[in-house]
């Protein structure tokens, strides 16, 4: 049995299949199923595609020309199924959608192009955008036309940018003056710094760049006592002699319009390095000097060797050996500590908690690390080296040439955080600090040894084989004022935050083998917080330049300080400096010390340029000369021998000091 058409049940046995229809019988009506399945052939049958019971994708295509450039755009547009069902009925709704959309297409990128590019787009080239839909087609055409504008105007600023500044205003537009490069090569106590001041006293007019403020003034009074009149300039201070025709300065502060005789680059292996390895290449690409004589390490002569090549002039090279022999000892504990002992470690927390532990050993300490003023460093150094303390407790800053008599070297550790991880010495860093025991003429011989057995294997092979790097490390380089400002014509900006970031992101091109930008980040993030102050951006470029390089960290209070004095440069014209007489309720009164301290020397570094504008020089002196005899104080309360009555070197308690270690991604103070 079958159900019949009007629902009757039916026997299918009784049906004739032979049997003829009646002409007037009523026909059953087609099912919907049926029509939408018909509906649907011939919906392919036309090449569209089926979307629903309403809709279909009718191909579209266009072509459009902007420019020199062809755009060919292809994809399905959604349509009403059209009555009649045809090529021309569906073409006709098509085009009703699409070409209101393509004149709007074509206007929107017309106005794009205008926006972006300096001058009319003339490249010739076919682009062809193709997807399912022909709006995500053309979606896709906007995004990567808007790409290629882009990219044709940076191409068309990065020409530019290479033909007005370019590299070799960088390097080779300095070495026009006819000039010699010396360089004297040698370990720490090896006689190669004397020899080059012996050559730079004999010279009429000349200049010494060192590292430190430390060591450029320990050069300056070594001058002036043998007889030859010198200057010191650093960054905060200038002590003029009024018969000096020759100047000790840190490197930084090299005057490039100045002419000398001769110019002697101390610690030339700091090319190397990434923060301020620009310094170095700066003064030997630009000092003005007849005869420039470097001194440092091995590391160092391969990378002056590298870098005075690149502008084709020759290296002489002067080899010196150490004069007494450096030797690693068996490790030691604290208690075993001598007179004359340098304890290494590498952060100020560090030194702070290692001077506790010496002193809780009955040993007096003079304490060196980085954040203490030049003045504060120099009278802890001057307690040591006249035996007012027993020890010295230092990071890594003794390694850059300071003269100290120390006869043993003890690396605490033998990682730092270097700013971004911590990670293990290299052998370089590890010669560099280790050369400092065994001052000549003070000592036999220099030796060196850790608080842990374990690093011994690393000290012997960093200081016995002398291994140099055989991998060329690139050559460092960093905006002037004179870039910035020919970068400002170039972009049409005047914001130095800006300048510095297409400096760091742009200025060098795939054929610029072997130089390398130093980090600007901080720089930049001084620029921009500086500028985004209402009213900075009114002082002049060059003033603004000199303000982003200004020594302050990014953290802590300094860079709100220096925002309010530039912003009260650029509206009153004069900067006090009352937020120096205020001292802070910190719970560390040493850290708090140093926190006035470090303001005290920004606002004096600023009154070095702008001393029109900073005009209290002479009070803020007196306040950090006040704020340093505190922190003087401060260390000599924590250098004190703790143990009443303990005789030097009587072994209290043995053991490796707990050391702080900052976490990963952050920078130690």
């Amino acid at each position: 049995m079958r159900e019949g058409a009007h629902g009757r049940r039916t026997n299918s046995a009784l049906v004739n299949p032979q049997e003829p229809i009646e002409p007037n019988a009523e026909q059953p009506a087609p099912s919907e199923k049926a029509v939408r399945a018909k509906l649907r052939r011939g919906v392919e049958k036309l090449g569209w595609k089926w979307v629903n019971r309403e809709t279909v994708a009718v191909p579209c295509e266009r072509e459009l020309l902007l420019g020199a450039r062809t755009l060919t755009v292809r994809g399905g547009v959604s349509i009403t199924i059209p009555e009649p069902l045809d090529e021309a009925a569906g073409r006709a709704a098509a085009d009703a959608i699409v070409d209101p959309t393509m004149e709007l297409f074509a206007h929107t990128m017309e106005h794009t192009a205008k926006k972006i590019l300096s001058v009319p787009d003339d490249v010739e080239q076919a682009h062809v955008f193709e997807r399912g839909s022909f709006f995500t087609a053309l979606e896709d055409a906007r995004r990567a036309l808007t790409q290629t504008y882009q990219a044709l105007e940076n191409r068309r600023l990065d020409d530019r940018v290479e033909a007005e500044l370019g590299l070799a205003f960088y390097l080779e537009g300095y070495t026009t003056d006819e000039r010699t490069f010396e360089y004297f090569v040698g370990p720490t106590n090896s006689g190669k710094t004397h020899a080059a001041l012996e050559v730079l006293r004999q010279a009429e007019r000349g200049v010494y760049l060192a590292p430190l403020r430390l060591l450029a003034l320990e050069v300056y009074e070594r001058m002036n006592e043998l007889g030859t009149p010198t200057s010191l300039v650093t960054g905060e201070e200038r002590n003029l002699h009024p018969h000096a025709r020759h100047v000790s300065a840190t490197v930084e502060m090299l005057e490039l319009n100045r002419a000398y005789d001769v110019a002697v680059i101390d610690e030339a292996q700091m090319l190397g390095d990434a923060q301020r390895g620009w310094a170095w290449t700066l003064a030997i690409t630009a000092v003005r000097a007849a005869r420039v004589v470097m001194c440092g390490s091995e590391e160092g002569l391969r990378a002056a060797r590298r870098l005075v090549q690149r502008f084709g002039r020759t290296l002489e090279v002067r080899r010196f050996e150490r004069k007494n022999p450096l030797r690693v000892v068996p490790p030691i504990g604290l208690a075993d500590l001598r007179r004359g002992d340098a304890l290494v470690g590498f952060s100020r927390n560090a030194v702070v908690e290692l001077q506790g532990e010496v002193g809780r050993r009955g040993f007096t300490s003079a304490a060196i690390y980085g954040s203490l003023s030049p003045l504060v460093r120099r009278r802890e150094a001057e307690r040591f080296r006249t035996g007012a303390a027993d020890v010295l407790v230092a990071t890594d800053a003794i390694g850059l040439g300071l003269n100290l008599p120390i006869r043993r070297i003890v690396f605490a550790t033998l990682e730092k955080y270097d700013g971004i991880e911590e990670r293990v010495l290299t052998p370089q860093e590890i010669r560099q600090i280790a050369g400092r025991a065994g001052r000549y003429g003070i000592h036999e011989e220099g030796l060196v040894t850790s608080l842990d057995r374990r690093h011994l294997g690393l000290l012997k092979r960093s200081i016995e084989r002398h291994d140099v790097a055989t991998i060329d490390g690139p050559i460092w380089i960093s905006p002037t004022d004179e870039h910035l400002r020919r970068l400002s014509t170039i972009l049409g900006t005047a914001r130095v935050g800006r300048l510095l970031q297409f400096f760091q992101e742009r200025v060098l091109r795939e054929g610029d083998v072997g130089l390398k930008i130093a980090d600007l980040t901080d720089t930049i993030e001084v620029a921009n917080t500086l500028e985004f102050t209402d009213g900075f951006l009114d002082l002049p470029l060059d003033v603004r330049c000199t303000y982003s390089r200004a020594p302050v960290s990014t953290r802590g209070p300094g860079l709100a300080v220096l925002a309010q004095w530039g912003v009260q440069h650029a509206r009153e014209g004069i900067v006090d400096g009352t937020e120096l007489m205020l001292e802070g309720g910190a719970r560390d009164r040493l850290l708090a010390y140093e926190d006035r301290s470090r303001l005290a020397t920004l606002y004096l570094w600023l009154a070095q340029r702008f001393p029109e504008v900073y005009r209290n020089q002479a009070d803020v002196a007196q306040i950090r000369d006040s704020i340093d005899d505190d922190i003087h104080a401060a260390l000599l309360a924590r250098g004190a021998r703790k143990k009443a009555g303990a005789k030097f070197g009587e072994p209290a308690r043995r053991g490796k000091p707990r050391t702080r270690r900052a976490p990963p991604g952050r920078r130690r103070r």
